[in-house]
């Protein structure tokens, strides 16, 4: 998480070596890279003073499938009166931040000090930050520093003229830059100049690749992880825009970045931040004194010099960094010691100790903190602008639909080849799955990345059925989001709403004997295409299905005596199928009390059965001020011609009809719905639910007798993590307990 939140262009100087014959595309390109660096030092280095306003919008999200939450979100607004050779002031304007899946009202940002600190900008640094740290060893290799064609190769590219309101026309030229290795920490960048000056007016990158922590992170941060424990970080994008100003500074105008965490397929945590400078007033002419050791405000340190000025190798870097972080370590375990953090006030102390910590070894004492003595005033401050509602509120569409072109057009990643092949034991249980076809199915995995794209392959056998599945395929990001094309002989699910592979699934068929999916065999293979934000799916396959039987009654109850059976599986029909299905998703928070959830399918099959079919979901969230709140789910669908049953629609389980057994219901037609009311605290809640649900032909659509399922649940997170119990009104009545996640409350 920490190499997602804190990026930065980590450029040090370092002994001049020979440049890479192949370092520039034509001597054009080497005068362009040539006068950038001399730009760097001759322009930014003469402001003296400036004042802006400055307001940033950050969030943190959690991506699930029915419906999106935020995790973290915060907005500052502040005034910025900065010197470069005496003190500067910053003023907060407006501040706030609120975790919306505890607690719904906004607060006043903790250690207020330290998060304002940061949007403090020193013009006149080397490289360029949007956010810092200090170890040019965790950050983003700036492309222009000294030695930088060993990271990089440099294209000259377009050029293109833009007019300022004045009347004057400026022309810009591009700086392509690609990465020569698979690195994180490298970037494929569009740097932009102006062609008189060469200040830097546009920067867009994104890394060669994203980080991994089995792969990238240090010796001793992995020795006590796991080896199946591997969170991603991915930064899609990263873009700076400078304004013009006096006709002369180039001054930072705009930034802007998009990441995202995950942690294989059932978790992603985009992120997004925003920051936005404005009503500018700046002054200079003047070089800095070469004698002086002041450091103005929003200086980076950097560990690249010693306390007499010589230049740091790399080794004495790493050990001045290490020295910084064992006293960083040292000052976070004596504030946390202190406190019992047992109440509220206690935890507040301690984070507020925390920040002090850090910000001790930055050197910025040169920055006065301006804070209101009425910190209330700054959550309803005008200069915040709109509540953020949702992750897509971060950034503006006009900036976005600003940046699609330069984003689409940076270098693609570098060529690498990194094989991936299973270890150990742990590799085989990562991938372990109970259900009643395969009794215990243990898999392993393999990849190959060469960068750009990359093979993979799995298999995988069953205890009971000894049946092999095997996968394997080629994945790549060409033009947007992930492309897959991929054969596979597999044991697949008619109703995967119910995860019948996940944990949850494969613990109560174990533990309690209870099985929820419907499965059949299917052989073939299949072009997948998703969306960046994965809200948009299409799949093309063309497949030979065949019914899968139970094959296993093992169940710890069984093992202890229970003479319980597992309920039969469907049998599928037998047919050799082509088709395509596509899937989307959209929600719409309309405002901070309710929002809109929209979900649509469909699917057209060809071979030996020809039918379509369509379904549509919506869902209804209500969180008002009072102490309740409510939300429900209405969904649909139809279809046409003769479906094979394992294209049917199912209806069961917690995400589609609580109390019954997942698949208690299919048919050519669906309907159903889901209403429960709760209390409002979304830290922890519990909730009074009612689900109803028909399926069956679609002659009998408006005629079916449906069945009613209700009872009591609790959820913690917003109802990410979510506890029913819950009792069938209809059928077979009885009790059912279930544990899932991503419950609409």
């Amino acid at each position: 998480m920490l190499a997602l939140a804190l990026l930065a262009f980590a450029g040090s100087p370092q002994d001049t070596l020979r440049v890479p014959a192949d370092a520039y595309a034509d001597q054009r390109t080497a005068q362009l890279v040539t006068s950038a660096r001399a730009a760097r030092e001759r322009n930014e280095r003469l402001v003296t003073a400036y004042t802006a306003k400055v307001t940033q919008r950050l969030g943190v999200g959690i991506r699930a499938a029915s419906r999106d939450r935020m995790l973290f979100r915060q907005e500052l607004a502040a005034q910025i009166e900065w010197k470069r050779d005496a003190p500067s002031r910053i003023k907060v304007l407006g501040a706030r931040e609120a975790i919306p899946v505890v607690k719904r009202a906004d607060e006043v940002p903790v250690d207020l000090e330290s998060s304002v600190r940061w949007l403090v900008v020193n013009p006149a640094e080397d490289y360029l930050r949007v956010v810092g740290i200090d170890d040019d060893d965790d950050g983003f290799v700036y492309p222009l520093r000294d030695g930088g064609e060993r990271d990089y190769k440099f294209a000259a590219g377009d050029s293109t003229i833009i007019a300022l309101p004045t009347g004057k026309r400026i022309r810009l030229v591009e700086l392509k830059v690609a990465p020569r290795r698979s690195d994180w920490r490298l970037m494929s960048g569009s740097l932009w100049f102006d062609a008189d000056t060469y200040g830097l007016v546009r920067a867009v990158f994104r890394p060669a690749r994203p980080f991994e922590f089995q792969r990238d992170a240090d010796d001793e941060d992995r020795k006590d992880t796991p080896g199946w424990v591997n969170p991603i970080g991915e930064v899609k994008f990263v873009t700076l825009e400078y304004g013009l100003y006096e006709n002369r500074w180039w001054m930072l105008r705009y930034a802007a970045i998009e990441a995202k965490g995950s942690m294989g397929s059932w978790f992603g945590m985009p992120i997004l931040m925003e920051r936005v400078y404005s009503d500018y007033e700046v002054e200079g002419g003047t070089p800095p004194d070469p004698a002086s050791t002041f450091r103005p405000a929003g200086t980076t340190r950097r560990n690249d010099r010693a306390e007499d000025g010589t230049p740091l190798d790399s080794v004495r870097r790493k050990a001045v960094a290490d020295s910084i972080r064992k006293v960083i370590d040292e000052c976070i375990d004596q504030a946390t010691s202190d406190d019992s953090m047992r109440t509220r006030e206690d935890r507040r102390t301690v984070r507020v100790r925390i920040g002090r910590c850090t910000r001790r070894q930055s050197d910025d004492s040169v920055l006065a903190v301006e804070v209101p003595d009425d910190t209330l005033s700054l959550l309803s401050s005008p200069d915040l602008g709109e509540p953020i509602l949702k992750m897509g509120d971060m950034i503006s569409e006009a900036e976005l639909k600003g940046m699609a072109d330069f984003i689409q057009r940076l270098p693609s990643r570098p060529w690498a080849t990194r094989v991936e092949l299973p270890r150990g034991v742990g590799s085989l249980l990562e991938r372990a799955r109970f259900n009643r076809v395969e009794a215990l199915s243990l898999g392993i995995k393999a990849k190959a990345d060469f960068g750009r794209l990359s093979l993979e392959g799995s298999s995988r056998i069953g205890v009971a059925d000894g049946w092999l599945n095997a996968e394997g395929g080629v994945l790549t990001t060409w033009g947007g989001g992930p492309l897959r094309l991929r054969g596979y002989r597999r044991l697949a699910a008619a109703n995967p709403d119910t995860k019948p592979f996940g944990v949850v699934n494969s613990f109560f068929g174990l533990m309690a004997h209870r099985d929820d999916g419907q499965y059949f065999r299917a052989t073939g293979a299949e072009l997948t295409r998703s969306s960046e934000s994965g809200r948009f799916t299409i799949r093309a396959y063309g497949e030979r299905q065949r019914a899968a039987r139970v094959e296993t009654d093992f169940s710890i109850p069984h093992l202890l005596g229970s003479s319980a059976d597992y309920r039969p599986n469907i049998v599928a029909a037998g047919t050799d199928q082509f088709g395509l299905a596509v899937d989307w998703r959209g929600e719409a928070p309309l405002s901070r009390s309710f929002s809109l959830g929209l979900e649509t399918s469909a699917e057209a099959g060809v071979g030996d059965f020809e039918f379509q079919r369509g379904a549509v979901t919506l869902r209804g969230l209500v969180t008002p001020e009072g102490p309740l709140a409510a939300g429900l789910t209405v969904s649909a669908g139809t279809s046409a011609g003769t479906v094979p049953i394992q294209s049917r629609f199912f209806l069961g389980g917690p995400a589609t009809l609580r109390g019954y057994d997942g698949g208690a219901l299919s048919g050519e037609a669906f309907w159903s719905g889901r209403l429960e009311v709760a209390n409002s605290f979304p830290a922890a809640r519990i909730s009074v639910f009612s689900d109803v649900g028909w399926a069956g032909p679609r002659s009998a659509f408006s005629t079916g007798k449906p069945l009613i399922g209700g009872g009591i649940g609790g959820s913690i997170l917003d109802g990410l993590v979510r506890l029913d119990l819950s009792r069938r009104f209809r059928g077979d009545k009885g009790w059912r307990f279930d544990l899932y996640f991503d419950g609409i409350l």
